[in-house]
């Protein structure tokens, strides 16, 4: 018999709005879910979601495996010099899931960041657009929707911590962001490789972790997967392809002292075609937040101040060598 975690749908409409109640009451429900379980479902978000897993879905079945090839990331294809953005490729017998990730269309050739050479700033590489006209432009479209969700989303975090709504607005910028978008698919076979087991004796597809971001702003196909790790034990999250599921990356702790966690999660091993499309929402490299305390929390410790681009470089790699390239 399944448990389940308590993870809320909130209504995010609100804090587009003019109403400061309205907009208090939203971040109320923000902070209790991220006190909880830590999750929650994004509702009224705008975004057509049944058309980001149509598109993504019959893009991921028309690939050929040379396409992959080209596409793939430095650690399969060492031709690319690309860390992050490009295709993350399943390992027959090893490694089911397979993937492409992309980062902010604002980066090219003149933007400063890429000029200066800093780290985890790549010009997007896309499949070849004669044969997928309309893609690169979907998916650049539909990035600039997350980004706008997620902006609006960071706007109740801030009221929820006792700040102003605008607080996250200069580190989270769509010309600067670090955010990326992974096309994730989950592939049904019958020869599935190996998987691996929890402590619990769970069969896992990705075994526990914490999200290196911000916030997560996850669009998934409604197939059970996700389990949250609770003083009860792990815990299935309930299912939904109609909302965004949202959590806590680890730079939250970082800068409210504890107060809002990184959820530990893990993802069930489950034999079926499905999408995971997280949105990493992550500031900008030289970004600076120091780390505050809300007024509502004990804690007296204050963390050092951090750079989101030091951060996030660490971060990634500890997730790595944690679980294995993705």
């Amino acid at each position: 018999m399944n448990r389940y975690a308590d993870v809320p749908v909130i209504d995010i409409s609100g804090l587009s709005g003019t109403d400061a109640t309205v907009k208090q009451n939203i971040a109320n429900e923000i902070d209790r879910a991220c006190r909880g379980s830590g999750f929650f479902y994004a509702a009224n978000h705008g975004v057509d979601l049944a058309a980001l897993q149509k598109v993504t879905t019959d893009w991921h079945m028309a690939m050929s495996d040379a396409e992959k090839w080209d596409l793939a990331i430095n650690a399969y294809n060492p031709a690319n010099p690309r860390n992050r953005n490009g295709y993350y490729m399943a390992v027959k017998g090893k490694k089911a899931n397979e993937s492409f990730c992309y980062l902010s269309p604002s980066f090219n050739e003149n933007h400063a960041m890429i000029k200066e050479g800093l780290p985890c700033h790549e010009v997007n590489i896309w499949p070849d657009e004669t044969k997928y006209p309309g893609l690169r432009q979907f998916y650049e479209n539909y990035y600039s929707e997350v980004f706008d969700v997620s902006s609006v989303i960071l706007r109740g975090f801030a009221i929820a911590l006792g700040r102003e709504e605008s607080f996250f607005e200069p580190y989270f910028t769509k010309q600067d962001t670090l955010s990326a978008v992974s096309l994730i698919r989950y592939p049904y076979l019958d020869d599935y490789p190996p998987v691996k087991t929890g402590p619990d004796g769970a069969k896992l597809s990705f075994e526990h972790h914490q999200d290196v971001s911000l916030i997560t702003v996850l669009y998934q196909t409604a197939v059970p997967n996700l389990q949250v790790e609770t003083a009860e034990g792990y815990l299935d999250i309930p299912v939904s392809d109609q909302y965004f599921l949202v959590n806590c990356g680890t730079y939250m702790p970082h800068i409210t002292n504890g107060y809002y966690p990184a959820p530990v999660h893990r993802v069930k091993f489950i034999n079926a075609e499905r999408l995971s499309i997280p949105f990493f929402a992550n500031l900008s490299y030289k970004s600076v937040i120091d780390p505050f305390t809300p007024p509502q929390h004990a804690q007296t410790q204050t963390n050092p101040a951090v750079s989101y681009g030091d951060y996030l470089r660490h971060g990634l790699l500890d997730l790595i060598k944690a679980n294995g390239q993705t």
